[in-house]
């Protein structure tokens, strides 16, 4: 599948470029019939686009710093704008989360000095006046943070500097100070996020990661499973998972689940111990450590999380 938008591009002292603001993006521009009228052929915009990419010469057309520019979704990251592009894509909600190919993004990308005017190259930086500027810089990362690229719709951000591009925030999302959303991750509506949300999660409407809590991602030893949160779900402060919860799961404050975690729970009145990822996806569990045994326990949630303090999740 393929990607088309106009940027608008600023470029370093070696007008290589390396900032961008996406103007207009299009899905899958394919040429159709030319049309013919009075025994001449006339190109359409569509089929005009297509020509210029069949002979490569796409990426020579410029006008006053725009750019045409294009990415397959099932490719590996070509570029530093290839990468940030992909991502801005998730960020506005036109492609859902684990569906880009995202390889290689951090071989191709580069560091870069991102600043409240702009930003620069770590070489080019370093030739400024900054007696004459008045300069903040926010961070030196390969990747911006989400608002440098998009406002999302009715949410509240404590700290926007916690929030990378590529994370997809839905309405009525609420995320605190403490709070970190990675890129490549996907949240539903009227969640609060207190905690560390992963590259490559999803979490559905109505849940609330506490404060400290970290969710396992993809990336640095994480493997390859996506981790997901149904509705309605509670994690404590300091908790953590890493498995998938279905809808109406709580766990308990500080306790840590990961895939291979014994749970003790009774099963058709008998007590058994299974591997916490026999549980990932099922609904309504409640996960704590026994007080006295110190044994991870599992069972059934008939708890009402509607009990939330509302006015605080108001957005």
């Amino acid at each position: 599948m393929l990607y088309l938008s106009i940027l608008n591009y600023n470029t370093n002292f070696n007008k290589k470029i390396i900032y961008c603001n996406f103007l207009k993006i299009k899905k899958n521009i394919f040429f159709l019939k030319i049309k013919k009228k009075k025994f001449k052929y006339f190109l359409n915009i569509k089929q005009t686009i297509f020509f210029f990419f069949f002979l490569k010469i796409w990426n020579k057309i410029k006008f006053k710093n725009n750019l045409l520019f294009l990415t397959f979704i099932k490719k590996e990251i070509r570029s530093n704008l290839d990468g940030i592009f992909k991502l801005y894509l998730i960020s506005k909600g036109i492609i859902i989360n684990n569906v880009l190919n995202l390889n290689k993004i951090f071989l191709k990308s580069k560091n870069l000095i991102w600043t409240n005017i702009g930003c620069f190259c770590i070489k080019d930086f370093l030739k400024l006046n900054f007696n004459i500027i008045n300069l903040i810089i926010e961070s030196i990362d390969k990747i911006p943070y989400l608002t440098k690229y998009f406002i999302p719709k009715n949410v509240r951000l404590s700290n926007s500097n916690r929030i990378r591009l590529g994370a997809f925030i839905s309405e009525g999302t609420t995320v605190m100070s403490e709070g970190y959303i990675n890129f490549n991750t996907f949240i539903g509506n009227n969640c609060m996020i207190e905690g560390r949300v992963s590259a490559g999660v999803y979490i559905s409407s109505n849940t609330d990661i506490g404060g400290s809590c970290s969710i396992m991602g993809t990336l640095s030893g994480g493997g390859n499973n996506i981790i997901s949160i149904g509705n309605n779900c509670l994690l404590g402060a300091n908790s953590g998972i890493g498995i998938s919860l279905g809808n109406n799961c709580i766990i308990e404050a500080g306790l840590y689940i990961t895939s291979g975690t014994k749970i003790s729970l009774i099963f058709k009145n008998k007590k058994i111990i299974i591997k916490a990822k026999t549980l990932s996806f099922l609904n309504n569990l409640i996960f704590y450590r026994n007080s006295i045994n110190g044994k991870v326990e599992c069972c059934k949630n008939y708890s009402n999380f509607d009990k939330i303090n509302k006015d605080l999740h108001k957005n």
